[in-house]
């Protein structure tokens, strides 16, 4: 992980003790994570208690010890997971530093220090004393609370071995299994301790310059308790809670909190629990808000990043005894609105059911291509219509939303691609709708009527097929029979094929990434579509069960027969069990059927991959590991021919499900001629619903092309040296290739772009963001849902 440093980085001159003033204080190898930040409040000059802090070079000269590194050298070889293992390893490593002997050196340079605060104070005081990780408070890893502190600390000797146990506490059970889940080496981090003058506060907590919960980086959230601070940390108690806007200072709500008791110091050192009344007053005064909002737009302007920030009140007076970023927010949208006005984003990828993050080529080849679907449509290609956060594409819908009619009904429209999406645009809506009504004139709205008219025309140009279609499927339920689905999917076969040509024509490499880029036209005129029926009842959705011909059906019987072949042959299934790769497969006795089998499935599915929409997934004719996956799970769950008797079972079911609905639509006079009706609609119904996959088994064959064409280009560059590896070629960006592939150096910090990709990836992307990064609550008010009917058939 970057940022941290380990003891190779130090100088044989650094001190054991140092000020918070001193010119190495914001060294992170030396002092820690939370010493450097305290360093650089110091500096700019915010309200620090005084103290000093002993560097990491007294912690490696702690551990210097053959029995600790033979302990180090056994955790680092442990089984990550293996919660039992760490935590025992970890409870003989804090043994073995508690008892180890502090060092005469370190030990005065510590008692020097402590005179020289008492000095500057006047008399002797109480210290908190505070561990501060090198590996801690970074932007992309925090932990918060995972070592010790220890507050009221009084005497040397006591202050001495609390700084030893705060180095211990590096091996506690929450620190090893933070740093084994995010690979950082135990061995490179060390641990530094800052020692403070203590301050007996009337009020302290916690404020976070964003809303950790939302995410909205322009609200404030402050926590606030009577006491010490600690326990509002730790979240032992029900702080008061305030949010504030932090542009205008305006209160939003304030929560007074049942905090139920208190932590305060004793005049002999440590600290009592105090029980606490119950009570209606708050803790912080609006101007007590305000100071600290002020104060915390200050220090996250310092550190570049949303912080959180712990905070005391002493005699009126307010300190700062810790900053570090917040590392729990989604990314903000980039690029920023230009109109400095709320924006609300919809993820594309939980469009396509797809919520992973991509890398960066991907993203810029979904760009490129919403770019010409853009052009196509009638809309200026420069209006930012997408932008990019955590790793995903987010589709800008604020247009939308400032037109009324639009605005009335895109929640809905979308709560029937997913309620939780719907539910987040209400609620969007509802708070603050008034901000997305255009203040548009009457010439600027005649001014866009020609480009509206325009975009409308295109519509109905691009969607008279559709159109047609459906009206045609509507009325071969009377007349014929329905389009055979074999039709449907040749028809979409042949157009994905014809466009992944388009872009593997080309004879070079960089003439086929420019392809792949910049598609023609026929990428986006899509084949006529069959009609789907709309969301029906649970008969009405048997009624689409069963269908052989269906798309994932056929996928999953290819694979379901696989698995069968695979029972016929005993070295296969043992080789499939114990995760062998296909050429092991294929050596084994029966291998060679298998793999013929597979090869048929391949030839059909082969451009298909899991997440394929992310095109540097490998497709599955390249690695069909995670359909070997596939069959192994059949072996283990399912018995032979299970698959295909289970698709009986469906078409059973659904010939079942037909019946009912006849039998229900066959009532009063007009009974026959509605049971006609419905077994018409039904084989209409049937004969499209399977036909819903095949623009996704179309458009793979494009989604192929480009996975070819920029490995490729990867490999390449790998082949020349200019890449470590062909599949670092997902990090560059559309003009950073095109750049390479002319000849120009790759000047991009890779590895960097890796950290971030992994960082991201390892996120919950929300599907509806505001430009502000807040995502908005996605909670469905269930007594809006209304089942739809079939009018005038009894059927609901």
């Amino acid at each position: 992980m970057s940022n941290i440093d380990s003891r190779e980085s130090l100088e044989a001159d650094d001190p054991y003790v140092v000020t918070l003033n001193h010119p190495t204080a914001a060294d992170r190898a030396l002092v820690g994570g939370k010493e450097a930040n305290l360093a650089r409040l110091v500096e700019a000059g915010f309200p620090v208690p005084d103290g000093f802090c002993v560097t990491t070079l007294a912690y490696w000269e702690l551990i210097d010890d053959d029995s600790i590194d033979a302990l180090l050298d056994d955790l680092s070889n442990l089984d990550p997971t293996d919660t039992e293992a760490l935590a025992a390893v970890g409870s003989s490593l804090r043994a073995c530093i508690e008892n180890q002997d502090v060092t005469p050196s370190i030990r005065e340079a510590i008692e020097n220090a402590l005179a020289n605060v008492e000095a500057e104070a006047g008399s002797e005081t109480a210290y908190a004393v505070r561990s501060s990780a090198t590996a801690e408070d970074l932007p992309d890893a925090s932990f918060a609370g995972q070592q010790e502190t220890f507050l009221n600390v009084r005497g040397a000797d006591d202050i001495v071995d609390r700084i030893r146990d705060c180095m211990a506490s590096l091996f506690t059970d929450r620190a090893i299994a933070y740093r084994a889940r995010n690979d950082i080496p135990h061995k490179e981090v060390a641990l530094a301790v800052v020692v403070q003058r203590m301050v007996t506060p009337d009020a302290a907590g916690i404020l976070f310059t964003a809303d950790s919960q939302t995410g909205n980086r322009r609200v404030t959230t402050i926590e606030a308790g009577i006491g010490l601070g600690e326990v509002l940390v730790s979240g032992e108690v029900n702080a008061d809670t305030v949010h504030v806007d932090t542009r205008t200072g305006k209160i939003l709500g304030y929560e007074v909190g049942n905090q139920g008791f208190a932590v305060q110091p004793l005049e002999e050192g440590g600290t009592k629990t105090v029980e606490l009344d119950d009570r209606d007053n708050r803790v912080l005064s609006d101007k007590q808000v305000r100071t600290l909002v002020e104060r915390g737009t200050e220090i996250e302007a310092l550190f570049e990043c949303p912080q959180d920030i712990e905070w005391c009140l002493a005699d009126g007076d307010l300190y700062i005894v810790q900053a570090r970023p917040i590392t729990s927010l989604f990314p903000l949208p980039s690029p920023e609105p230009e109109d400095d006005r709320l924006h609300v984003y919809l993820s594309f990828g939980h469009v396509q059911a797809f919520a992973e993050a991509m890398p960066p080529l991907v993203r810029d080849v979904w760009m490129a291509y919403i770019r010409l679907w853009m052009t196509e449509v009638g809309m200026d290609p420069d209006t930012q219509w997408f932008v990019e956060a955590g790793g995903r594409l987010y589709i800008d819908m604020t247009t939308l939303l400032r037109v009324g009619v639009f605005r009335r009904q895109i929640p809905d429209q979308l709560a029937e691609m997913s309620e939780s999406v719907g539910a987040a645009f209400e609620n969007v809506l509802a708070r603050r709708g008034e901000e997305f009504r255009s203040d548009r004139t009457v010439r600027d709205t005649l001014a866009a009527l020609p480009r509206f008219a325009g975009m409308v025309g295109w519509g109905i140009w691009m969607g008279f097929p559709i159109m047609s279609s459906m009206f045609s499927g509507f009325f071969s339920a009377f007349v014929g029979e329905p389009n055979p689905p074999e039709r449907e999917e040749t028809k979409w076969t042949d157009w994905g094929r014809d466009v992944a040509a388009g872009v593997r024509a080309p004879d070079t490499p960089i003439k086929r990434v420019n392809a792949g880029f910049n598609l023609s036209e026929q990428a986006i005129h899509y084949p006529p579509t069959g009609p789907l029926f709309p969301d029906t009842p649970e008969d009405v959705n048997d009624v689409a069960k069963g269908l052989p011909v269906d798309l994932v059906t056929r996928i999953n019987l290819g694979l379901g027969d696989l698995a069968d072949v695979a029972r016929d042959h005993p070295e296969v299934v043992e080789a499939l069990r114990e995760d062998a790769s296909l050429e092991e497969i294929e050596a084994c006795e029966g291998g060679e059927a298998f793999r013929a089998v597979l090869d048929e499935f391949l030839e059909e599915f082969g451009h298909r991959a899991a997440g394929e929409i992310d095109v540097s997934r490998p497709r599955w004719r390249e690695n069909p590991s995670g359909l070997l996956a596939t069959v192994r799970a059949n072996l283990k769950h399912e018995g032979e021919g299970e698959h295909r008797e289970h698709l009986r079972k469906m078409e059973r079911e659904a010939k079942a499900a037909a019946e009912r609905l006849e039998q229900r639509a066959d009532h009063g006079l007009l009974g026959p001629i509605q049971k006609r009706f419905v077994r018409r609609l039904i084989r209409t119904y049937r004969g499209y619903i399977q036909t819903r996959e095949y623009p996704k088994q179309g458009v793979s064959y494009l989604f192929a092309a480009w996975h070819e064409t920029f490995q490729e280009a990867g490999e390449r560059l790998a082949d020349e040296g200019r890449l470590a590896d062909s599949d670092d070629v997902w990090l560059l960006r559309e003009d950073e290739l095109l750049a390479a592939l002319e000849g120009d150096s790759i000047d991009v910090d890779l590895a960097a772009r890796r950290a971030e990709f992994e960082r991201h990836a390892a996120m919950d992307a929300p599907p509806v963001l505001t430009s502000e990064g807040e995502a908005p609550s996605a909670v469905i008010d269930t007594r809006r849902k209304e089942w739809k009917t079939w009018v005038a058939m009894g059927i609901d």
